[in-house]
């Protein structure tokens, strides 16, 4: 039979094998209750760094600012086992500025103490060792925002830009504050825009000297403001003039009525675009012109609600030559009344008023009082009974072309009907 060597022996003797790990686990465990009862050293990072004034500069209403939320590292030693239960709760990081009364930029110096302090650690070192601190009067003002939207729409489109606010609140130290004169929100969009483009775009602040103003020692009500690019197409439309009170038959030829501008651009949705022929100006009444030139001005120019005006003017100006009409006076006897609520009665009083009425010659001299009428305007009756006054309209039975010009009332006397 083969001869086993020692080792073979010891590998199949169940007894030994149990002997040599029982001895392994031992050794392993010296080694561990050595190692564990050493001293070792770890690093705490992202520790608060809290800052101390003095009551006298709190009284003052001074206060301290930081350019940025300043955090500290710091190492510590002491039994292995202590170290891996140590959190940035059992540190307190100071930078005292308690010597400080007056404002400026100071340099604070910086400790580390232990939150606990019979906790069983030390501390060897705090990093940084100082911070630079403004010290100032607190202060916080709100500033209109200003737009500084660069984009580009392409040929035929037209853009403008709205913003989810227009005001913000900035606060921080008082030197800081006064030093702010324009607050924009500035941001860039690429490329050709033919459709609306919603973005985000940042708060700058800008001092005297159109210098950036850093922010970093202010707080902002919000550092960025969402902005939407409405983008429509756009075409150019005539303005057309709306009368009041003009004669059916009165046609205004080319050299009689004259418009400036005669059209404007607008911008719209396609669909709103295509069905707009013309825009309309603010009516122009009849009853106040007479046979003269004139120039009506600042006529307000009335964009639908779906449109935006994106031409330089708001008003246009209207010339008007009546000069080829004739003007006649007539008195008046026929009278009728319009729009009296029912329950009441009225008696005209007047028995005959004089109204300038102009129109073509032709029309002029073939129109006679007895083809006119004087229609009182009811409608806005009040209740009140008694003698009043009411506007007067004519009916011009027998011409087409003519109008009567100027403003007219009759004395009436309604009363309640039984």
């Amino acid at each position: 039979m083969k001869k086993l060597s020692l080792t073979q022996r010891i590998l199949q003797n169940n007894y030994a094998l149990l002997i040599i790990a029982l001895l392994i686990s031992i050794g392993i465990w010296i080694y561990m209750s050595m190692t564990a009862s050493n001293d070792t050293s770890i690093t705490v990072s992202n520790i608060p760094i809290q800052t101390e004034l003095s009551e006298s500069a709190k009284e003052l209403g001074l206060q301290v600012f930081l350019e940025d939320e300043a955090k500290a590292s710091v190492t510590v030693s002491g039994m292995r086992t202590m170290l891996g239960q140590i959190s940035e709760a059992d540190l307190i990081v100071t930078a005292s500025a308690n010597s400080i009364s007056t404002t400026g930029n100071h340099t604070l110096p910086v400790s580390a103490t232990k939150a606990n302090p019979s906790s069983n650690f030390q501390i060897t070192s705090c990093t940084p060792s100082s911070i630079n601190v403004v010290v100032d009067y607190p202060k916080e003002s709100t500033f209109d925002v200003k737009e500084d939207i660069s984009y580009k729409v392409k040929d035929g489109y037209y853009g403008s830009v709205s913003m989810a606010f227009n005001k913000v609140t900035i606060s921080g130290p008082q030197t800081e504050i006064l030093k702010i004169k324009k607050v924009v929100a500035k941001a860039e969009v690429k490329g050709d825009l033919t459709e609306s483009k919603d973005t985000k775009a940042e708060i700058v602040l800008y001092d005297s000297g159109d210098n950036v103003i850093p922010k970093n020692l202010l707080q902002l009500s919000s550092n960025t403001v969402d902005v939407r690019i409405e983008v429509m197409p756009e075409k150019a439309v005539p303005l057309k003039p709306v009368f009041k009170n003009k004669p059916g038959g009165l046609v205004l030829t080319e050299d009689m009525i004259k418009i400036e501008p005669s059209e404007i651009k607008i911008a719209a949705p396609q669909d709103a675009l295509d069905n707009i022929k013309a825009v309309n100006l603010e009516a122009i009444d009849f009853n106040k012109l007479n046979n003269t030139k004139v120039v009506l001005k600042d006529l307000s120019i009335d964009v639908p609600e779906s449109c935006k005006n994106i031409s330089d003017t708001s008003a246009a100006a209207v010339t008007l030559d009546l000069r080829g009409m004739t003007s006649k006076e007539f008195d008046v006897e026929s009278f009728s009344v319009e729009g009296l609520p029912s329950g009441f009665s009225c008696e005209v009083t007047s028995k005959s008023i004089t109204v300038n009425v102009i129109g073509p010659k032709d029309e002029i001299e073939s129109l006679k009082a007895e083809d006119i009428v004087a229609v009182i305007d009811a409608k806005n009756f009040s209740g009140k009974v008694g003698s009043v006054e009411m506007p007067i309209t004519f009916k011009l039975s027998t011409v087409k072309s003519c109008w009567a010009y100027g403003e007219y009332k009759a004395n009436v006397n309604i009363t309640e009907s039984n």
